[in-house]
């Protein structure tokens, strides 16, 4: 006996739908949705933005950040730059070295801004970690031979000072 597959089909769909309206019919009272008698110009749409869904923690801004560190070969505290740049490029530098920049991109992981590049002349692999809310310098890392090495931060501090932070200069 040879049954057509189409016929099975329709026939199964048919008792599932029977058995719908036979479940709905024995409800003691079934009622119509009321009409929407809003006009469309009283209906507000809801918009969410993308920022209004993201956890509010702050972002850097585009911008030249300065802080102050010590430089222990000179004896002395120096300027240090911080260029954030669109599609998340960075230029950092102490003011001794100013022909030894290094470039890279920076990113914003949890709290912190992570900036890691490559200098100039040396070609020396640097991390720069940064607190994003507070712009405090947490940690300087260098790659030599592979392998990444954090650096001493306390001997950058300016005496009198608990640490390094960033703030931002006035747009030229």
């Amino acid at each position: 006996m040879q049954i057509n597959l189409n016929t099975v089909t329709l026939t199964t769909l048919c008792l599932i739908l029977s058995a719908c309206s036979d479940s709905k019919t024995q409800n003691s009272e079934v009622t119509a949705p009321k009409p929407n008698t809003k006009t469309s110009s009283q209906i507000t749409p809801t918009l969410t933005t993308v920022s209004q869904t993201q956890k509010n923690t702050k972002t850097p801004q585009i911008g030249t950040y300065e802080a102050t560190m010590k430089n222990p070969a000179l004896g002395r505290t120096q300027p240090l730059h911080l260029t954030l740049q669109e599609g998340n490029m960075f230029t950092a530098y102490p003011n001794h070295e100013p022909n030894n920049k290094t470039h890279g991109n920076w990113k914003v992981e949890g709290d912190f801004l992570i900036c890691t590049g490559t200098t100039e002349h040396t070609k020396q692999i640097m991390k720069l970690t940064i607190d994003s809310t507070s712009m405090e310098l947490i940690s300087i890392s260098q790659k030599i031979n592979g392998k990444e090495t954090e650096m001493f931060l306390k001997q950058f501090i300016p005496t009198g000072t608990n640490n390094i932070t960033f703030t931002k200069k006035p747009n030229p």
